[in-house]
């Protein structure tokens, strides 16, 4: 089920650091904090209630997107490949 409420979130500062991290400040009104201290209190839950550490999540997102950003699609055979036709 969604919640049909909606927040804004910006990005306030971005400061770069010499060893390629960075530090981001956001802003947010209250709608955007209450969705996000909620969403957020649902993963730990979720996560308590499976077994699982928050950080096994967020590696299977890392996983996904990286998934879907090399995941072939339709016809992108290179010169040298043949599709499994043949």
């Amino acid at each position: 089920m969604m919640n049909d409420d909606v927040g804004m979130i910006g990005v306030e500062t971005i400061e770069e650091h010499e060893d390629g991290s960075a530090t981001y400040q956001f802003h947010m009104d209250a709608d955007a904090r209450g969705l996000l201290a909620e969403e957020g209190l649902k993963l730990v839950l979720y996560c308590a209630a499976a077994g699982l550490d928050i950080q096994v999540v967020y590696d299977f997102i890392q996983d996904h997107i990286e998934y879907e950003k090399d995941e072939y699609k339709f016809g992108d055979i290179d010169d040298g490949e043949t599709s499994s036709d043949d």
